[in-house]
């Protein structure tokens, strides 16, 4: 008797174990033949991570951008270089008669979202290469970076370019915890899944609608208080340490704001400015905020697209003049 019924349990748990392969199997083959009408902001930005990032094996560093690759993604096409950057090949021996410039952020200084001619680190490259002295603005933006990954990358890639200065591009997620992985099995079903990938999009539209406490613009504002804490120790230790580094080098360095733009009038995260402009007096180093340049515009002309505020090639312009202001006129950066 009691071994009829553990068969019949058995065969129970079998039929679910295969009816959910059938059903997950089904999905995935479906969101893949058809996935130009699940496709939004949160599908490409995990196909971005999936086909162009790679794990690395640095402990501070959990992944990075591939060498030479080549997608498109959200409208517009983001290649590597051999050195897993999203922009030209540069020699690794700096030119006697060039300005090398290493910008460090994440998907907004990658650009994300904007043809890469119209990426700020691209546009303050022609800019400069105007006034008749040569530059090499190189971009270093990863997306889903924060300040101690970025710190872990110069030291990995940019400090052996030989930089004469360091731009530090800090967007308000910078304070998150850097993103560990899942495991073998868990990484790759992450990597190469669209199907989960759906999942995870339709969750996170309907968790705000259960999670009536959840506000995004709390979220950001605690990023920079004690729940935080540890994060945001490790956070600010980076940035100071990439200021060390470059005194150490004797490279310039300029620490940048970049809003976040959702709502630009009444802004929303003036505690975060104050955080990186408290670190740049601190440093004495030179800061600039965005916030005043952009806060003229309407929000909207400054967007990707409606569901994905990244800065859009309007807004790269903005950025990339005001960078060339400062460069330009800033003595300290002379």
């Amino acid at each position: 008797m009691k071994d009829s019924i553990i068969k019949k349990i058995l065969k129970i748990l079998a039929f679910c174990l295969y009816t959910a392969l059938f059903c997950f199997i089904a999905g995935e083959v479906g969101v893949r033949t058809f996935y130009t009408y699940f496709s939004n902001y949160n599908m490409e930005m995990w196909r971005y991570g999936a086909l162009i990032k790679q794990e690395v094996d640095r402990e501070a560093l959990p992944f990075f951008h591939a060498p030479n690759k080549e997608g498109d993604f959200y409208g517009t096409t983001i290649k590597t270089n051999s050195l897993g950057l999203r922009d030209n090949e540069y020699p690794q021996q700096k030119k006697s008669d060039v300005q090398r410039i290493v910008m460090l952020g994440d998907s907004f200084t990658l650009g994300w979202g904007v043809s890469f001619p119209d990426i700020y680190s691209k546009q303050l490259e022609r800019m400069l290469n105007e006034t008749g002295k040569r530059y090499e603005v190189i971009n270093f933006g990863v997306g889903n970076y924060n300040n101690s990954m970025e710190k872990e990358l110069f030291d990995w890639k940019g400090a052996s370019l030989d930089p004469d200065m360091i731009i530090l591009m800090h967007f308000v997620n910078d304070a998150e915890p850097t993103p560990r992985g899942h495991g073998r099995i868990g990484n790759f079903m992450r990597k190469h899944s669209y199907f989960l990938a759906l999942l995870f999009d339709r969750y996170a539209k309907v968790k705000p609608l259960f999670a009536h406490d959840f506000q995004w613009q709390e979220y950001y504002k605690n990023l920079y208080l004690v729940d935080n804490q540890k994060a945001l120790d490790e956070n600010t230790r980076a940035i100071r340490e990439l200021i060390a580094t470059s005194r150490e080098s004797r490279a310039k360095f300029l620490l940048v704001s970049i809003p976040e733009l959702h709502q630009l009038k009444e802004y929303p995260f003036p505690e975060v400015t104050m955080y990186v402009r408290g670190i740049a007096e601190q440093e004495k180093v030179p800061f600039l905020d965005l916030l005043p340049a952009l806060s003229v515009h309407s929000p909207e002309t400054l967007w990707v697209s409606v569901e994905d505020t990244h800065a859009n090639a309007k807004a790269n312009k903005i950025i990339a003049d005001e960078l060339f202001r400062v460069i330009t006129k800033e003595p300290s950066l002379q």
